[in-house]
């Protein structure tokens, strides 16, 4: 039976040591500003509908009163929904960015792991950073379920 040589890896301290973060957290600002600009817009379209209703309140027809209501209304709608799918937006923004240091890590990772015969890594912060493929039973398990694996596109890049 081979012998394991197991190592650890920290690699959010890799990550954050790369000077591209650097430009990923500009990025990320950047991004961040067009967000709050966005907003703002949307706030002061609603905020100039509103007086433009209350001008002509006294004297609109219930049915433009009606509409105009509706078109305030779908006005907030959107400014609620805006200010919720902003937080999502910047983690899937940072997400983006990332990915190429995450590859670049793995990529590294990956060279000296082999260059030094580790069969496994283990990260300091989640689980198994590289493994042996050699020790990878999955394919072996799959064909014991009768399971065709779908590769790493079709499963979300993994």
């Amino acid at each position: 039976m081979a012998q394991s040589k197991v190592g650890t890896i920290d690699s959010d301290l890799v990550i954050a040591s790369l000077d591209e973060v650097a430009q990923v957290q500009k990025d990320l600002e950047t991004y961040g500003a067009d967000l709050d600009r966005q907003f703002k817009e949307l706030v002061s379209k609603y905020q100039a509908a509103v007086e433009a209703y209350q001008k002509v309140e006294a004297t609109a027809t219930e049915d433009d009163k009606q509409k105009k209501q509706e078109e305030i209304v779908g006005m907030e709608q959107d400014i609620q929904r805006f200010r919720q799918n902003s937080q999502g937006l910047i983690q899937i923004k940072q997400n983006e960015l990332m990915q190429p240091l995450y590859q670049k890590v793995g990529q590294a990772l990956d060279a000296v792991a082999r260059e030094q015969n580790y069969t496994q890594v283990l990260t300091l912060n989640a689980g198994v950073a590289y493994f042996d493929p050699a020790l990878d039973i999955t394919d072996d398990v799959a064909k014991k379920l009768g399971v065709t694996l779908k590769s790493g596109e079709e499963n979300g890049g993994q």
